[in-house]
Formats: C-alpha cells, structure tokens, sequence
C-alpha cells in the first residue's frame, strides 16, 4: 500500500510531470505497436504508411518527453535558471575533472584569484588566515569572540554560483546606523550563523551552502590568532591592523600563542592537492600567518607537486616597500623554514601610468621582476601579462588562472615548455 501511494504522489497537481510522463508513455507504446510493421527486409518499401506515421510520432513523442521531463525536474531542484541546462551538466562534468587545487593567502588578492581560478575546476580548497584585527572583522571578533569573517567572506563570494543579488547582498556595507555602521552584512551574517550553529566552522560551512560556492574556504586555523612584528631597528609592535601604519621595515613576523593548531581540514587539504598556490596579497598579514603554523609549513615542503608563489604586482606601503620579486619570495621561504614554492608567476605586463601615478601618492609601486635572483634561489620563473588595466593594479582573475593552469600542464609534461613572455 506504502508503495502505492509514494507512486501516486508523482501525479499530485502542480508538479508539472504528468504531462511529459503520458507523452512519454504514449510514445513508447506507438513505437512498440508500429515498429514489428517495418522491420521487415523489404521494409523501406512494403512498409504501411499507416505505421511509419505511427513510429514517427511515437519517437517524437518520446524524445520530446522524456527531454521535457528531465527539464522539469531541473527547474524544479536546481536554482540557476538562467542558465541552459546543457551548459550546467557540462560545467559540472568539465570542472569536477579539474585538478585539486589548495590556494592560500588571505585579503583581496586571495579572492582575486578564485574569482578565476573556479573557471577552471570545482576542487578547490582556500586555506584563509584569521589573524584580521582592522575594520568590520576586527569589531565582530572583538565583540563575539570569533574568528574574523572578512576574509572567509569575500572568498566565499569569490566562489559563489548563487545569483548575482545574493553576492552583491553578501558584500553590501552598511553606511549608516548605530552599531551597524561599517559592518558588510556577510560579516553580519557569518557571526549570526555562528551563534546560531555554535561554530566558527559550521558557520563557514552553511554559508558556502547558501552561497552554492565551487570548492570550500576553510581557515588555517581555529584558534584566536594574533600577529606581531619585529622591525628592523629592534621595535615591535602588535595588531595585523596595526603592523603596517608604522611604515618601518619588518624583520620578522610572529604569531601569537606561537604554536596554534591548524585546522585539520587544511592539512588534508594540502595532502591530497596537485595544485598549491600561495598568494597574492598582503606578505605580511595575509600569506605568511598561514606558513607560520608549523604543520602547514611542513605540509607544504614534503608536497612533491606544482607549488607556485603568484607575485603581487605593487608593493605594499608600510609591509613590502622597495621589495623586488626575490625579496617576496625569499621572505615566505625564511620563515616557513622551507622551500615552499618551486615556481613563482610574476607580471610582465604594461602597468598603465595614469595608475602608476595613483598608486605613487599611496607609496605604492610596481614590483620589480628580478628574474635571475629567482632563478639562483631554485626556484622556477615564469612571466605573462596578467595584470587588470581597469581601475587598479591587480591580477586579472581570469587571466592569471589560465596562466596557472597552464604551467600546471606543463609541470605535468616535466616543465618542458617554460612559457616568458
């Protein structure tokens, strides 16, 4: 009886199916009817008229309901509709085939580059740090005492397929409004979940499904991570928010307790990627808070796989001014205690002057690309044009991921062909 029922729930009103079902039944049954009529050898000419008639409309019958019916069932459970439904199944198919990429940093440039690299395949794992004390996180973290969420959240969004309101929604900043004032609704949105879910981590988690993201962001750690640096006159000061307004050169950087735990998903993570990306971003406060977390950083140098430092295309006032491609990376090698990169993507590209001018009141100014320094340190060089020309110096998304995943075919076939532009 239980069976029964669950079959005649398939036809209740409104689900739109029955329709496309009896079309398809019909079909099937003309087809069965005709087809004995004219297989016979001589078929093409004895044939009835009759039942070639009937076969014809019974496969048209058929092909048209049973295509029908698979498009009512995706209209009905898959939310993108303004997408054809064969564009989405080869989407599906093409990006899950994609290569298990970890990418790892924090800040804008984190986000930049997934915003392309999710073009390319779904597999994607963002290791983000959590050591962000400025702006909306910094408030939320100090008010509820959780992680910081700006950084989760613009990758979150970086990798979302939900509509293009739902992102927006998630980057909207309150300009006004006592306590609100400031805060993005996604950071808003996060520490709610957070409250609601009882986890930083479910937090993430259930955001991602709302978002419908390509991939997961998870960060590096779970613990309350706090960051200080050593200048090279001796001083320090503490605050990821803090670190750069001193506009001094750092020495070193330190995390704060010294030994947090990383997160377990990150290390599993690294431990099955074919793809490890460091960067862009903030050297200082971005990337390295992730290598400074002993079982990441030793992760990473065991990985006999493609593992590449994407360049900043600027230096960053009061973290990196006056560093040349080398210095970066030379930096992220002394303190992981490692090699954790064998190649280092770096822009060759023309950097429009009316921007350069822009980016000098701000002391910032292009990286300069010192290639055989690179070379000397082992590691890998390779230079395209993927830098963005529209209104600021940063990596094209796009572009940059194509490049990416290019050299990752050629690291496949043993750096055979080493792509300078």
């Amino acid at each position: 009886m239980k069976k029964v029922l669950k079959i005649i729930r398939w036809f209740y009103p409104g689900l739109k199916i029955k329709r496309w079902i009896t079309l398809l039944v019909v079909g099937l049954f003309l087809i069965l009817i005709s087809a004995p009529h004219i297989s016979g050898k001589d078929a093409y000419f004895v044939m009835d008229v009759m039942y070639v008639v009937l076969f014809t409309i019974g496969s048209i019958g058929l092909v048209v309901g049973v295509a029908y019916l698979i498009r009512s069932f995706f209209e009905a459970i898959y939310p993108q509709k303004e997408k054809k439904l064969i564009d989405i199944i080869y989407e599906k198919r093409f990006l899950s085939r994609g290569p298990k990429l970890v990418a790892i940093g924090g800040g804008t440039g984190l986000s930049t580059v997934l915003e392309g690299l999710k073009e390319f395949t779904s597999n994607i794992t963002a290791i983000v740090a959590v050591a962000d004390e400025g702006g909306s996180s910094g408030r939320l973290r100090e008010e509820f005492g959780i992680l910081p969420p700006g950084d989760i959240r613009n990758c979150l969004v970086s990798l979302a397929e939900a509509p293009q309101l739902m992102r927006d929604l998630f980057q909207y900043r309150f300009r006004e409004g006592d306590g609100i004032k400031g805060h993005s609704f996604g950071n808003i949105f996060i520490t709610a979940m957070t409250q609601a879910t009882g986890s930083f981590e479910a937090a993430v988690k259930e955001s991602s499904k709302v978002l419908a993201i390509r991939g997961r962001v998870i960060p590096s750690s779970l613990d309350r991570i706090r960051l200080k640096a050593e200048y090279q006159d001796g001083t320090i000061k503490e605050g990821e928010d803090k670190i750069p307004e001193e506009g001094k050169s750092i020495r070193k950087i330190y995390l704060m307790p010294e030994n947090p735990h990383p997160n377990p998903e990150a290390i599993e993570a690294i431990q099955e990627a074919e793809i490890i990306i460091l960067g862009p971003g903030s050297l200082f406060t971005s990337i390295l808070p992730n290598l400074l977390i002993g079982p990441i950083s030793r992760e990473l140098a065991k990985k006999d796989v493609m593992k590449m430092y994407l360049c900043n295309v600027m230096t960053q006032n009061g973290e990196t001014d006056g560093f040349t491609a080398a210095d970066h990376l030379q930096i992220l090698i002394d303190h992981a205690n490692s090699n954790v990169a064998n190649c280092c993507l770096v822009n060759s590209g023309r950097l429009e002057y009316k921007l350069l001018l822009k980016y000098a009141q701000e002391k910032s100014f292009p990286v300069v690309f010192d290639r055989v320094r690179i070379k000397k340190m082992g590691v890998k060089v390779f230079e395209a044009d993927i830098v963005s020309r529209t209104n600021y110096l940063r990596h094209d998304s796009l572009v940059a991921a194509r490049e990416i995943i290019k050299i990752y075919n050629s690291y496949k076939r043993g750096w055979k062909k080493s792509r300078k532009k």
